[in-house]
């Protein structure tokens, strides 16, 4: 069997439920690894310190978007900074980035290029970044 594909899941605070209710999907799913902040981080862990290098060891950054997290402010608009330098560095059998749009937000100008899925998608759209890994 091939290594599981890593997926840092990235959300707003206040889309912490529905970002909580995709990673236990996930979880279920054979071959795939989320990680989640709320989820992998214990206590007194340096957070910073330990979002980075679970962000660095992935395959696939999933960027929670909704109403709820526009404009992009904060750790979200951090982690999509850092996943955006990562695609110039990596090859996109290395890294990719998808957009998980929980509702009808509109995407950000720096998100509109780049793969958008819905939650009934997210499966499917990882397993194609599988099998092409």
């Amino acid at each position: 069997m091939s290594k599981p594909l890593r997926v840092f899941i990235s959300h707003g605070f206040k889309d912490i439920p529905q970002a909580g209710l995709i990673y236990n999907q996930l979880k279920q799913e054979e071959g795939i690894e989320p990680w989640l902040d709320t989820e992998d981080l214990q206590p007194a862990q340096d957070w910073m310190v330990e979002i980075l290098k679970a962000l660095h060891s992935s395959n696939v950054g999933l960027i929670c978007l909704s109403k709820n997290a526009l404009p992009l402010t904060g750790q979200l608009k951090r982690e999509i900074h850092d996943m955006l330098e990562m695609t110039k560095t990596h090859s996109s059998k290395e890294f990719q980035i998808l957009t998980l749009r929980l509702d009808d937000a509109p995407l950000p100008e720096e998100l509109a290029s780049l793969p958008s899925v819905d939650s009934q998608g997210i499966v499917n759209a990882l397993r194609k970044i599988m099998e092409n890994q």
